[in-house]
């Protein structure tokens, strides 16, 4: 049987799913800047996208997030991204 939420543990709940978007989408998007530093800062940039990555997937396996459903929230956020770029890369232009 499934638990029925009151309304602040569905707030609480979608906050976090959010947070969590926010986090899978971060680390896909630096995906782009991968190779781009060098030394020190390119291990640490490496370990933390590898993490994040590991993260994700474990949320997954243990059923705390639903892959269809966090991708569709990450999407979200990649359009958002996808319009700055644009915003910007039309600055450019000009």
């Amino acid at each position: 049987m499934e638990k029925v939420l009151t309304i602040e543990e569905a707030k609480i709940e979608f906050e976090s799913h959010m947070l969590i978007a926010l986090f899978k989408a971060a680390v896909e998007q630096s995906t782009l800047l991968t190779g781009k530093y060098n030394q020190k800062m390119k291990q640490d940039f490496n370990r933390w996208q590898k993490i994040g990555f590991m993260f994700i997937e474990e949320l997954e396996k243990r059923n705390m997030i639903h892959g269809e459903y966090m991708n569709k929230l990450s999407d979200i956020y990649h359009n958002v991204n996808s319009g700055m770029r644009e915003e910007f890369y039309k600055g450019l232009e000009s």
